[in-house]
């Protein structure tokens, strides 16, 4: 499966675009929640995703999965 990488990879870095798009001065960002279209693959050991390349899908594509996360400050 090229062009993925480990889900947790991906998660991290969709989690530091998050927080920098939501440090705008002078507002407090406690929680961050989205719904992302998410391309799986497990072949047994790691679990591999990616965000869809391309907006556009064919009927041999697959449709992508969904995933909700939820980043809280504690």
């Amino acid at each position: 499966m090229t062009g993925r990488r480990s889900m947790g990879a991906m998660l991290a870095e969709i989690a530091d675009g998050a927080m920098a798009a939501a440090a705008t001065p002078g507002l407090r960002t406690t929680r961050i929640e989205m719904t992302l279209p998410v391309d799986i693959a497990w072949i047994g050991g790691p679990l591999f995703a990616e965000l869809p390349k391309s907006v556009t899908r064919t009927a041999f594509d697959g449709p992508p999965s969904r995933m909700h996360v939820v980043w809280e400050a504690m």
